[in-house]
C-alpha cells in the first residue's frame, strides 16, 4: 500500500479535501489535483499538482505512476467527454481501480442531460479493463451552506418550492468516507454501484429545526409557489434555464415517491450511520450565524 500513489482529481471541494484528509489520515501517498493552486494545504503524504484535466495534453502527468484514482470533475455541459478521456488515458496509464464520482438517476432513459453524460462516463469506466466502484450520492447537505445559510442569516428563515416534500440528504463527508473505503480496500467494492443517501428523508421544516436548536434562534421554512421561487431566483440573478431546471427537481421532490427513498448503502459501507441533519447544523453552526 506504501508504494500505491492514489490521484485525486477533484481534491478541493466538499468530497475531495474531506476525500484528501482521509486518505492523508491513514497513511498512503496522494497526488492530489485541483485548477487553483491558492486552495493548496499542507496535509502529510498529500503531494498538490496544479492541472486543467479539461487539457488531454496534461493527462499523461496527472496520471503517471498513480495505481488509484478518484474521478470528480465539474458538471458543466461536456463533462462527460472529459471524463471518459480521463478513463481512457488512466486505463493506458496503467491505473488498476477507478472510483467515479456519478448521480442519482444516472440512466440511459433520463431526461436529464447530466444525468446522462454521468451514465455514458459510467460505461467507459466498466467496458475498460480496470476495476471500479461507482458512487451515486443523493442531495448534499452542504448545498444548504449557500442560499440557505444566506437567508438564515439574513431574515432568520429557509425558502423552498417543495412544500412538504422530503429528500434523503446525505452529508458530503460520509460520501468521502465510502470513496476512501472504496479506494484503501477495492477489493471489497470493485463492481459496486453504491446510492448515497442519509439515514432518514426530511422536509426543510426538519431542516429549520436543526438549524433553530443548533444556533438557539429560531428559523422558519416558508414554503413557496413554484412562480414566488422562480421570481427568488429571477433577483438572484440564475440564469433562465437553470431556475428551469431546478425547479423541475423541486416538483419532482415535492411529488414524493422516487425521490424519498433511503439507502443503506453508507450504513453497508461504513458500519455506522450516516450523518444526520442534526449533526450537520451542529458542525457548521458558524455559517448559519
Amino acid at each position: 500500500m506504501a508504494n500505491q500513489i492514489i490521484t485525486v482529481i477533484g481534491s478541493t471541494g466538499n468530497i475531495g479535501a474531506e476525500l484528501t484528509n482521509i486518505l492523508s489520515n491513514s497513511g498512503v501517498p496522494v497526488r492530489a489535483v485541483m485548477r487553483n493552486i491558492n486552495r493548496v494545504r499542507e496535509i502529510p503524504g498529500v503531494v498538490w499538482m496544479q492541472a486543467d484535466v479539461n487539457d488531454e495534453k496534461l493527462l499523461e502527468s496527472v496520471l503517471a505512476g498513480s495505481d488509484k484514482l478518484f474521478l470528480l470533475t465539474g458538471n458543466r455541459a461536456g463533462f462527460g467527454k472529459i471524463q471518459i478521456d480521463i478513463i481512457k488515458a488512466a486505463e493506458r496509464l496503467g491505473v488498476k481501480h477507478v472510483v467515479k464520482l456519478s448521480a442519482l438517476g444516472a440512466s440511459p432513459r433520463t431526461k436529464s442531460g447530466l444525468a446522462l453524460e454521468h451514465w455514458e462516463a459510467e460505461q467507459a469506466l466498466e467496458n475498460s479493463t480496470m476495476s471500479w466502484t461507482i458512487l451515486r450520492p443523493h442531495v448534499f447537505m452542504q448545498n444548504w451552506l449557500g442560499e440557505e445559510a444566506k437567508t438564515v442569516r439574513e431574515d432568520n428563515a429557509i425558502y423552498s418550492a417543495i412544500g412538504e416534500g422530503k429528500v434523503p440528504f446525505i452529508d458530503a463527508r460520509d460520501i468521502a468516507a465510502v470513496a476512501a473505503e472504496a479506494l484503501l480496500h477495492p477489493e471489497k467494492h470493485s463492481g459496486q454501484r453504491y446510492v448515497l443517501t442519509g439515514g432518514e428523508a426530511i422536509g426543510y421544516q426538519s431542516l429549520a429545526e436543526a438549524i433553530s436548536k443548533a444556533t438557539g434562534r429560531t428559523i422558519v421554512y416558508k414554503s413557496l409557489s413554484m412562480d414566488e421561487m422562480r421570481f427568488r431566483m429571477v433577483k438572484q440573478g440564475i440564469p433562465e434555464k437553470s431556475i428551469d431546471s431546478l425547479l423541475a427537481l423541486m416538483a419532482y421532490q415535492k411529488a414524493g415517491g422516487a425521490t424519498e427513498r433511503v439507502s443503506e448503502d453508507v450504513q453497508k459501507v461504513l458500519g455506522r450511520a450516516p450523518r444526520t441533519v442534526l449533526d450537520f447544523a451542529h458542525d457548521y453552526r458558524e455559517s448559519f450565524m
